[in-house]
């Protein structure tokens, strides 16, 4: 016996197969261990899977054949192929009987006993070679009491049949064991399964231990560890979704006779099959939804089907926070298109009103606040008629080399930006810009009777909420989530972090969809004459720089002295809260043609529409006018009424009052209330000598506290650390 069986090519291909041993197969609940015990055994399936090794071997490639262009699939296989043999010895130590793994004369049958595991789960996943399978035999066969190979294919198919039996249970009840189930299952149908010769199955029970869950979840874990190791892309949704693929596949082919008219080898099989939807789950918080899923040639259709609709409004709670609907992870390039019945929504409203819609394709997450969404108001254009209305939500994720791509682009403009005005663009000092989560692109579409009539981009006045997985971590005062134009430059968004699992996750909130690309991004800016101390407002100035909220000179210096004007003020806070730009001018101030440089991308007339800025009493506005302090309160506290800003009014310390400031009349009555609000908040305070100084200019580096504060309270950003 080889003292690592497992380095030969053959192991390394049944390694692949381990996949199926997951956390992330669990929970899509494919499998339970509790039932594989008391399984019986079918004698439907079509025997030819095992009636030789080169039938195995075909019967495996029918089944990979079809899922190999799956990115998922082929990157976890991939990673599999470099796990050594030492570090798969680590994998399966856990699992193993203690007095096998304390016993150096039991080592054969611990390697053998491993390796029968991989080779068992890797027909399902990763293809093999008839000479694969006959090297396994002839490197094991002395560990299985001199087994041949008609007991190693009858033992198997004798295992199949009841992993097969105990998948179509899952597929069909309401179960969501949140434990290794399916890691579980697969090594106790070994353990269950008849065995004719008495030469295999005896072996696996002297050697794989299941009575302690926790050494279960270690092995998984370590299995999990080993893949990332290999390729640290390979995430949670990436093995769920390979998984997903591969039963799709290997249930399409399960009860097929032997193909080709009996010749047994069969061709490359058919594509992926349809995965059917699952009964919905209820969940710490709300509902898990699996729809089906339909594997097309340029997209991934989603459909949640009629009798499944009525099992959600049936199934959710009254109480819920979330309905969350589960979707491909699709990293290949190819879109994953959910249609999503209005009428399902309008149901899911009616009986849960907090609940939020979230899709949650893995590292991607689109939630939809539906309590603030007027779904009558979307129908009104069609007649009003909500059950012949689809949301078509479209997430396209870039590939790895897209990604790569945009990272580039990014990093060009941001070079060429020296070169634009002081009032458009940054000409700061960046360190390189990175982008740290996935890059997707979200359309959302509104169909009709399967067709598309138009394209929303907006739910209302209202943040829709997007939750990218950060690629390791990230410093959130510097990092931020933004749009990606065609031409490489950004919009920032407002953007707050959490932990998810242990991982950072930015919830990064638009008001419209943008043709644009959404991801993440963390640089580093300063500048001379504000770093290392030279201005008493350093963190706010560099963080919000960080973020491309605001912006220093051509000269590369932020000049903190200066005093700013009414409308780079008005622009800079449209441009924090990510109001979507217009050009769209009415003409109310006299002194605004609306073509004039602070509109050059809309943000000065997105701060009129949506009624942050006021002109002056006699009709016009004072662009260039220098922006006072009780002005630029008055800003800020009619954006904190905004009806998508979520401002906790509790915030507001009432013991504040304006006869705090021994100025307090001079503080005009136009701009009181919004003073008070934002000096209760915490916003603006007043000078050392306490007046407010309501007529003061207010100088760059004021602006940034202000801003940074208000981003702050506002729940639009964290806390500066």
């Amino acid at each position: 016996m080889k003292k690592y069986p497992f380095s030969t090519k053959a192991a390394k291909a049944m390694i692949a197969a381990t996949i199926a041993f997951t956390p992330i197969a669990t929970t899509a609940g494919l499998f339970g261990a509790d039932k594989a015990e008391a399984a019986t055994v079918l004698k439907t399936q079509a025997d030819w899977h095992f009636d030789s090794t080169k039938n195995v071997a075909d019967y495996s490639n029918a089944i990979y054949n079809g899922i190999k262009t799956n990115s998922d699939v082929a990157k976890v296989s991939a990673a599999l192929d470099q796990i050594t043999p030492q570090e798969w010895y680590t994998i399966v130590s856990p699992i193993l009987e203690p007095g096998v793994k304390a016993d150096p004369n039991k080592t054969a049958e611990v390697q053998a006993a491993a390796i029968l595991l991989k080779s068992y789960i890797g027909i399902y996943l990763q293809g093999l070679d008839e000479s694969e399978i006959n090297e396994f035999i002839n490197d094991t066969s002395l560990n299985f009491s001199n087994a041949v190979p008609a007991d190693y294919l009858s033992y198997l198919e004798n295992a199949e049949e009841q992993l097969y039996e105990e998948y179509k249970i899952q597929t069909t009840d309401n179960e969501n064991d949140t434990a290794f189930e399916l890691y579980t299952s697969a090594v106790q149908s070994l353990k269950s399964a008849v065995d004719e010769s008495g030469k295999i199955k005896g072996k696996i029970q002297e050697t794989i231990y299941l009575g302690d869950g926790q050494k279960v979840n270690d092995s998984a874990l370590a299995f999990l560890t080993a893949l990332h190791s290999k390729d640290s892309t390979i995430k949670i949704s990436t093995l769920r979704n390979a998984t997903l693929t591969a039963a799709g596949q290997w249930d399409s082919l399960y009860d097929q006779t032997n193909p080709n008219n009996g010749n047994p080898n069969p061709g490359p099989g058919p594509g992926p099959g349809p995965i059917p939807g699952k009964d919905p789950i209820i969940i710490d918080g709300g509902l898990l939804v699996t729809p089906g899923v339909t594997e097309g040639s340029t997209e991934v259709l989603v459909t949640i089907p009629t009798d499944l609709q009525g099992k959600i409004s049936t199934t959710l709670p009254t109480d819920a926070e979330a309905v969350v609907i589960e979707v491909p992870n699709r990293e290949d390039g190819k879109p994953v298109v959910l249609d999503l019945p209005a009428s399902l929504a309008a149901a899911i409203k009616a009986k849960a009103p907090a609940a939020d819609i979230v899709i949650n394709a893995g590292d991607v997450r689109y939630v939809i606040p539906l309590s603030q969404v007027d779904l009558t108001a979307l129908a009104a254009g069609l007649g009003g008629n909500l059950s012949a209305l689809t949301l078509r939500i479209n997430i396209d994720q870039l590939t790895d080399a897209e990604t790569t791509s945009l990272e580039d682009l990014i990093q060009a403009k941001a070079a060429g930006a020296s070169a634009a005005s002081s009032e458009t663009k940054a000409a700061a000092i960046v360190s390189d810009i990175e982008v740290k989560a996935p890059a997707v692109k979200v359309k959302v579409e509104l169909a009709q009777n399967g067709t598309v009539l138009s394209e929303l981009k907006s739910f209302g006045n209202v943040y829709v909420n997007q939750e990218l997985t950060i690629d390791g971590s990230v410093n959130t005062n510097n990092a931020t989530g933004v749009v990606v134009a065609a031409d490489g430059s950004l919009k920032a968004l407002p953007t707050t972090f959490k932990t998810v699992d242990n991982k950072q996750v930015a919830v990064v909130g638009t008001l419209a969809n943008s043709n644009g690309t959404y991801t993440v991004i963390e640089s580093s800016v300063t500048f001379p004459d504000v770093d290392n101390g030279e201005n008493w407002a350093e963190k706010y100035i560099e963080t919000l720089s960080s973020k491309f909220i605001i912006a220093g000179t051509t000269a590369g210096t932020y000049k903190p002295d200066q005093d700013m004007t009414r409308s780079q003020f008005a622009v800079l806070l449209s441009r924090a809260l990510g109001l979507p730009g217009t050009t769209a001018y009415d003409g109310r101030f006299k002194d605004v043609k609306g073509n004039e440089w602070f509109n050059a991308n809309g943000e000065f007339m997105a701060a009129v529409k949506y009624g942050i800025i006021a002109g002056k009493p006699n009709g016009t506005f004072a662009p260039d006018d220098k922006v006072t302090r009780a002005e630029a309160a008055a800003m800020i506290g009619r954006a904190l009424e905004l009806d998508f800003i979520d401002f906790d009014e509790s915030q507001l310390n009432k013991n504040k009052k304006l006869t705090d400031f021994k100025d307090v009349k001079e503080i005009g009555a136009s701009t009181r209330e919004e003073v008070l609000k934002v000096y209760q908040a915490g916003i603006m305070e007043g000078a050392g000598n306490k007046e407010f100084n309501p007529n003061d200019n207010t100088k760059r580096d004021q602006m940034a506290k202000i801003l940074a504060e208000f981003l702050i309270k506002a729940d639009l950003m964290d806390n500066i650390k």
